[in-house]
């Protein structure tokens, strides 16, 4: 076993050096296959539950090592082989990579089950001797000849559209969409760069900006229109909430903040409020909005408040956005607890029923930190990420 640690690579020669990338490989590969394995099975008992976790994904992501969305692809796949005895038996010998293991696993659906049940033997064999380029070719390849309607045009489970912010501010978008979805959005993408185009031809100017950046400008309008006010509405429906003071927004110096997108300059703010319902919110002496025992229901001030104080499902490992998550009364209001925001918290639809009738419980602690027990009454520690 290689332990390179105790290896000064900087001192070994360019033959022996690639023999160490060789070995480490493989000591990759074969961890990479124990790990699928063990995934699979804890996935399938769904140990992630015993915490409250959504799912697996989550769970692990929790942890602040791995991020959701890969985990969750893994253990996807994890749990596929789980029912592909052939493949699952070749990757704990070494025969398949896991890279190809995985590969297979992906091909495998409602569609193509009784054919990869028949064909299963033959593929393990034939995808084991190529690269995983060449697997990858000769999987779509059978995947084509086996499935050759494809999915079902009305099935939208197919459609996905991801989007998440970076540490610098800026939103990363990625999407799947099938074939006449695409399409369309491609379509409309497509005309509002051209009629850009068309409207700084006619005026003269010069036209800069390459494909992506056009279809970037043009999905923002796309979002701006889709906000606009109908012709009936006095005004355009909110689209954007910057919290700022009266004295930031008249003379446009210091920082303000964008509801869910960090913190943006007061110059940002004034432009975004030539154009926008202003609405003012009375605090209390503490800079709290109370609602006391009058109205049971967070109000919508109350909410955006707790959109900005929370970022989320406060479940211990839970990432839940805001958008998915309720207010949640740490002490119930039946039994006399107020609508306030110290006692107020976000979670999400599950989570929430984990805290009313699955047992779990939330209390401030004596440092008023919100603290989570489980239904045996023992603490839920926050992992990492969340801490």
């Amino acid at each position: 076993m290689c332990a390179p640690t105790d290896v000064d690579v900087h001192q070994l020669g360019d033959a022996a050096l690639g023999a160490l990338v060789v070995e480490l490989q493989e000591q990759a590969d074969r961890l990479e296959a124990a790990r699928l394995r063990v995934l699979g099975e804890w996935d399938a008992r769904a140990v992630w539950a015993l915490d409250g976790a959504c799912t697996g994904a989550s769970w692990l992501a929790a942890q602040g090592t791995v991020a959701r969305a890969p985990m969750a692809g893994l253990l996807r796949d994890a749990r596929h082989l789980r029912s592909m005895p052939e493949t699952a038996a070749a990757l704990a010998e070494g025969r398949l990579a896991p890279a190809t293991a995985r590969l297979m696993a992906r091909v495998l659906n409602e569609r193509t089950a009784a054919a990869f049940a028949r064909d299963e033997a033959v593929l393990v064999d034939t995808l084991g001797g190529l690269a995983v380029e060449e697997a990858a070719q000769a999987l779509r390849w059978w995947q084509r000849s086996v499935d050759q309607d494809g999915p079902d045009p009305r099935d939208r489970q197919a459609n996905g559209v991801w989007l998440s912010q970076g540490l610098g501010g800026r939103w990363h978008l990625k999407g799947e969409l099938d074939t006449e979805s695409g399409t369309l959005v491609a379509g409309v993408l497509a005309g509002l760069v051209e009629h850009d185009r068309r409207i700084r031809r006619q005026a003269g100017e010069e036209l800069t900006g390459k494909g992506p950046q056009l279809r970037a400008d043009a999905l923002v309008e796309m979002a701006r229109r889709a906000t606009a006010a109908a012709d009936t509405q006095p005004s355009a429906r909110p689209l954007l909430w910057v919290i700022t003071g009266e004295e930031n927004l008249r003379t446009g110096s210091g920082a303000c903040e964008l509801a869910g997108g960090g913190a943006i300059s007061a110059a940002v703010a004034q432009r975004l409020a030539c154009d926008c319902d202003i609405a003012e919110v009375v605090v209390d002496a503490d800079g709290r909005i109370n609602l006391g025992r009058t109205q049971r229901s967070a109000g919508a001030t109350q909410r955006r408040l707790l959109w900005l104080r929370d970022r989320g499902c406060r479940f211990p490992g839970c990432d839940r956005p805001p958008e998915w998550t309720q207010a949640h009364h740490v002490w119930f209001w039946e039994h006399g607890g107020p609508t306030d925001l110290d006692n107020l918290c976000l979670l999400c639809s599950r989570h929430h029923h984990l805290c009313h009738e699955g047992g779990f419980r939330c209390w401030p602690d004596a440092d008023g930190e919100l603290v989570f027990h489980r239904p045996d009454g023992s603490l839920l520690e926050a992992p990492l990420a969340r801490a």
